[in-house]
């Protein structure tokens, strides 16, 4: 019998139980794909990681959801790089602050891990270049999407200045504007019919977001849904915040810089997600994003 050894975090959250939870299998050599994927179903959370030596980088991250295998997310990056932080897997720096370069399917990528009392705290990715993907601006389509949403047409915010949009930074996913925080969280998902919508542009899910906040400081309030790999909605979406942050920059809404997304509070799980952007209107240089985890829970998972 085989056994592996799996952590359990909660990322984008410095509280347990808040944030995204994560599973992340430090040590997984001898685990072939088809395990890997029925772990990852076993553990039933939005993504599970899988870290493997790298003769390209200090490691390699395979990250699986119940259902596939993914070229890059944002939550398994942050959680898993600040437990391998804790592990030692990375020297503590003197100036409480390392950069690193990961291995994932979308290529070599660097990471930065910054310490404070030697400690691990946040942790910051940059991801794949920003794709202004396919405008939806059919009206048919436009207000099947708010149905699916159970809104009505008006409560989608989409402009010519700021449309229904897929876009991404590795991952697809669809940038949907909502007028207000009270439609953003009135939003029942119609799995199926949603599914549809945003799976015929290649997008992995929808990103429904609002510029109402719940704390001053924030730019945004999202909420991710994709049900068409069991996840009815996800509490902390690294890459879909990434996508939806060179998107709100690429069209000028927001000013490149620094500013935080929040998400999970409609589930009772609070997530900040850090994000900073080089460039600007219509020319996003750079995405980077960045959180901090909280370790939870330890255990070991038995193969035959």
């Amino acid at each position: 019998m085989r056994k592996y050894e799996f952590y359990q975090l909660d990322v984008f959250t410095d509280t347990r139980f808040a944030g995204n939870p994560l599973a992340v299998f430090p040590e997984s050599e001898g685990l072939s794909s088809e395990e890997m994927q029925s772990i990852a179903m076993e553990m039933n959370l939005s993504e599970t990681v899988f870290v493997l030596p790298s003769d390209k980088a200090v490691r390699r991250l395979r990250i699986f959801t119940p259902r596939q295998e993914l070229p890059l997310a944002g939550h398994p990056v942050v959680g898993t790089w600040n437990l391998l932080a804790h592990l030692g897997i990375v020297d503590n720096p003197a100036n409480g602050r390392i950069q690193i370069e990961q291995e994932v399917r979308l290529g070599v990528l660097p990471v930065e891990i910054e310490f404070a009392d030697n400690v691990p705290m946040v942790v910051t990715m940059t991801q794949g270049e920003f794709d202004p993907g396919p405008i939806v601006d059919d009206e048919g389509v436009l207000n099947d999407l708010a149905s699916s949403l159970s809104l009505e047409l008006d409560e989608l915010a989409c402009t010519r200045a700021l449309p229904v949009q897929v876009v991404s930074t590795g991952i697809r996913s669809l940038a949907v504007p909502v007028v207000s925080l009270t439609a953003l969280g009135r939003i029942r998902v119609n799995t199926s019919a949603l599914s549809d919508i945003y799976l015929e542009p290649g997008a992995v899910g929808c990103f429904a977001f609002t510029f109402e906040t719940f704390e001053e400081g924030s730019a945004v309030h999202a909420r991710f849904f994709a049900p068409a790999d069991a996840i009815l909605e996800d509490p902390a979406t690294g890459s879909a915040a990434g996508s939806l942050s060179g998107y709100l920059i690429n069209h000028g809404a927001l000013d490149p810089g620094s500013f935080t997304i929040e998400q999970g509070d409609f589930m009772g799980r609070p997530s900040r997600i850090y994000a900073t952007i080089d460039g600007g209107k219509g020319n996003v240089e750079r995405v980077r994003i960045g959180g901090r985890s909280v370790i939870v829970a330890k255990g070991e998972i038995y193969l035959d």
